[in-house]
């Protein structure tokens, strides 16, 4: 499904900064004098001043981003989430979770969400944060919790049961699903939908809980071009799984969990 997304009048967050950044004497000022201060002192404190000025502005213009996105297309604009009740895996890793620039809306009847998301892994000098953008889709059945884990792309998830895949499917992802619900999940990720994943060169992970789709892309997102590209990228997977995912009933075994852990 193609859906054509209304641009926002910030299109790309990075020009729109350094268009500000450009016309601003007292920003050039700063960088004068921090660049005097610099050769004959060594000092560069001011050029803190000046990197404040230019975060304030990307965050400013960051927010105006995503505000004129929602707005444009009739979405709601929540922004950042205080409290991170998410039921995936992918938000229970490391630390210093991160929800921000929160969309709610829906394309063609379909509820979904898009927002931005961080963690941290490691401390000190090997800390590394791992930034997404993230596309949730809501669908009518209900189904296990599963998680399609693509190789190609930054951060691996291990979890659960891993569920046995042809070769050629085990070289790009890894499928995992709660223990005696492998056959649901094999039921959703069939060897044709697998197919087109490969086929269409998709490297984004993607997680089924709690009556959503939800797609991880590497990075955050804050200029049009990329999420128009990715938007319809996640409204193609959506529209791969629609029919499936808004039939599928499955029945808890007992007292196992069909949550992953």
């Amino acid at each position: 499904m193609h859906y054509k997304i209304v641009k926002p009048e910030v299109v790309n967050v990075s020009s729109a900064v350094w268009k500000q950044a450009k016309t601003s004497w007292w920003f050039w000022v700063i960088i004068v004098i921090s660049g005097v201060e610099l050769f004959f002192y060594g000092n560069a404190w001011l050029l803190l001043l000046a990197l404040f000025y230019y975060m304030s502005a990307t965050n400013k213009y960051i927010d105006a981003f995503w505000n004129q996105i929602a707005k444009n297309n009739g979405w709601q604009y929540k922004g950042f989430v205080d409290d991170i009740n998410e039921k995936g895996i992918m938000f229970r890793q490391g630390k210093a979770q991160d929800i921000k620039h929160l969309i709610e809306g829906s394309v063609e009847g379909r509820p979904f969400r898009m927002f931005n998301y961080s963690f941290k892994i490691g401390e000190g000098k090997t800390e590394t944060t791992y930034w997404y953008t993230v596309f949730a889709f809501k669908f009518d059945g209900s189904f296990p919790h599963i998680y399609l884990n693509n190789k190609h792309n930054s951060y691996s998830i291990s979890v659960g049961e891993k569920l046995s895949l042809p070769s050629e499917f085990e070289k790009q992802f890894i499928l995992s699903a709660p223990r005696k619900y492998e056959t649901e999940a094999l039921e959703i990720f069939t060897p044709d939908v697998l197919t087109k994943l490969l086929d269409g060169g998709f490297t984004h992970d993607v997680e089924l809980v709690d009556h959503e789709l939800i797609m991880f892309i590497d990075g955050s997102t804050d200029n049009f071009k990329k999420l128009e590209k990715e938007f319809n990228r996640a409204m193609e997977i959506e529209d791969l799984f629609d029919e499936k995912l808004d039939k599928f009933k499955f029945e808890q075994i007992g007292n196992i969990s069909h949550q992953l852990k």
